[in-house]
């Protein structure tokens, strides 16, 4: 079992030192890159830092509503401290999965009476999450529809994000079909992704009646999209001396789309994929140079590690209010007891 999972990690790894290598293997491109750095308006990421920020205090927001609809309540500082130690480690252990576990052990300790309750909240908030960014991606594809169809390579990558989103839709439709019917002990465990389906079924099936705090939760999903875009353009702005380099407007096409094709599990964390996509899109829809839209796309994520070490800062200091720290291998373990838990209950009592 231990050794299926390594196999995934182990293939995104070597597609993410592929993609690495292939983006950066030019010398010329490198040298472009290194001079441009030196051109950079540095300034203008204060003001990235401060919409990134923003996009963690609208995450705090939305876990603060989520947990209210299940009458849990940690307290702003408690939520806030879980948000930043999830960032922290979603970068360290290079992939969401490694930041829901730890917000998922942490939030146990915090009421262990409602362990389940709080797994099918972080699941949720993952769905929701999720879902506003194909809201948010079909709304300005219909806008740069046209463009996105004028070259091959972007209409291939519109072909990607439509794809992306039809299994989003199907997931959806097949987990609330099976979770009214009842239906979850006809499901074979071989079929890929069970566990996770069962998880979502049944989060959804635990949230789906309140639409008021969902529409809340909708809300702050919807700001913290807005404010990835201002991150993204003010790391684009830091270049804008430089020729072909991009304003709002295309990293407000570009952005979406590369959110949405780097929640394919391809690489560790979208790197590699990341600096591909943008190089591609900001190269063939606006002419900005290869090097330069790599180079944003590293400025963007450099925001990311910024707030992610001031997670790590928070996880120095965090204490439970029941119990102390454990490594990350008991965290793991104790999570995927419960999500067997969970497993196990949605298929006896269904």
């Amino acid at each position: 079992m231990k050794c299926k999972k390594l196999i995934m990690p182990i293939v995104q790894g070597a597609v993410t030192l592929f993609l690495l290598w292939w983006i950066f293997h030019d010398p010329v491109k490198r040298s472009q890159m290194t001079m441009a750095l030196q051109r950079a308006q540095l300034l203008w990421l204060i003001p990235g830092l401060f919409c990134f920020g923003a996009v963690l205090l609208c995450s705090t927001m939305r876990w603060y509503v989520l947990l209210a609809i299940q009458k849990i309540h940690f307290g702003w500082k408690r939520t806030f401290s879980l948000v930043m130690i999830g960032m922290f480690f979603n970068l360290f252990l290079l992939g969401s999965v490694g930041g829901d576990v730890l917000k998922i052990f942490y939030s146990m300790k915090e009421v262990p009476q409602q362990k389940t309750a709080v797994f099918f909240r972080i699941m949720f908030d993952r769905f929701i999450g999720m879902f506003s960014l194909m809201v948010v991606t079909l709304f300005i594809g219909l806008f740069s529809f046209r463009q996105l169809l004028a070259n091959p390579v972007t209409e291939g990558l519109l072909t990607t994000v439509l794809a992306v989103f039809g299994g989003f839709v199907c997931f959806l439709i097949f987990s609330l079909v099976v979770n009214y019917f009842h239906l979850w002990k006809y499901i074979p465990h071989w079929i890929p992704g069970h566990r996770t389906l069962v998880d979502i079924g049944t989060a959804l099936s635990a949230y789906s009646s309140k639409k008021k705090a969902l529409g809340s939760a909708f809300f702050y999903s919807i700001l913290m999209n807005i404010f990835l875009f201002g991150s993204g353009i003010f790391a684009a702005y830091a270049f804008s001396a430089l020729p072909g380099a991009p304003g709002a407007g295309p990293m407000i096409v570009v952005i979406p789309i590369v959110n949405t094709i780097c929640n394919i599990p391809i690489s560790l964390s979208g790197i590699g994929v990341r600096e591909g996509l943008f190089e591609t899109l900001l190269n063939t829809l606006y002419g900005t140079p290869k090097s330069l839209a790599v180079l944003i796309s590293l400025t963007s994520f450099s925001l990311t590690v910024f707030w992610s070490l001031i997670g790590g800062i928070f996880y120095l200091f965090y204490r439970p209010s029941s119990g102390g720290n454990s490594s990350f291998h008991e965290m793991s373990d104790q999570v995927e007891l419960l999500e067997e838990e969970v497993e196990s209950n949605a298929e006896k009592n269904f």
